[in-house]
């Protein structure tokens, strides 16, 4: 994935953005990529908004400390996962944006000039479908928008084959802690409307 991660970030620079989602499987693999994904960006003069839980942040905090400056660090932004996604109490995606851009004002920053990485954590079994496809396609549309490079990473275990396959329609690329593969342009040509996956 070292060079698999620069590859894909310089193929998206050179593109209109680029939605990527992550199914991991094992943590140190998921720690190795987040880190290759950070340091791509800063040596892109990127600044790297992570959406992470307080268990894993240290850990990426540490490798990270331990071969950056403190002004590099500076580039990178980490927020708290649960705080982002519930901090009204509920998973609701134009909640979830807004406190995002409450959070962070990137107004004034050019696009190209940052990246982000979400880790989403949810059970299939969580009743939250529709507002996790609804959330999706909502980032999907700012990134088309914005030319964004963006994770949204997915405890492969936690989501069921049905669930991945309609969250693969919002997503350029399929990122595993080996391996990325192109969907084949599916986010702009084969996604549904959130309301009629719901219907299905």
């Amino acid at each position: 994935m070292e060079q698999q991660i620069p590859a894909l970030t310089l193929k998206i620079r050179n593109s209109s953005g680029g939605h990527i989602f992550y199914l991991t499987k094992e943590t140190k693999h998921y720690i190795d990529n987040i880190v290759l994904f950070i340091l791509d960006g800063l040596q892109n003069n990127e600044h790297v908004l992570v959406v992470e839980n307080t268990r894993l942040t240290p850990l990426v905090r540490k490798r990270l400390q331990a071969v950056l400056t403190a002004e590099e660090l500076a580039q990178v932004h980490f927020f708290d996962s649960y705080k982002l996604y519930w901090h009204k109490g509920n998973f609701h995606p134009s909640t979830i944006v807004d406190y995002f851009r409450e959070s962070f004002d990137v107004s004034g920053m050019p696009c190209q000039h940052f990246r982000t990485w979400g880790h989403i954590e949810w059970n299939t079994g969580d009743g939250l479908e529709e507002e996790l496809l609804s959330y999706e396609e909502q980032v999907d549309d700012l990134i088309t928008a914005q030319n964004l490079i963006a994770v949204c990473a997915y405890d492969a275990i936690r989501v069921e084959q049905h669930l991945q396959d309609k969250l693969a329609l919002y997503h350029d690329y399929l990122m595993e802690d080996e391996e990325i593969v192109f969907l084949g342009g599916k986010r702009t040509s084969q996604r549904p409307l959130v309301n009629e996956t719901n219907r299905r």
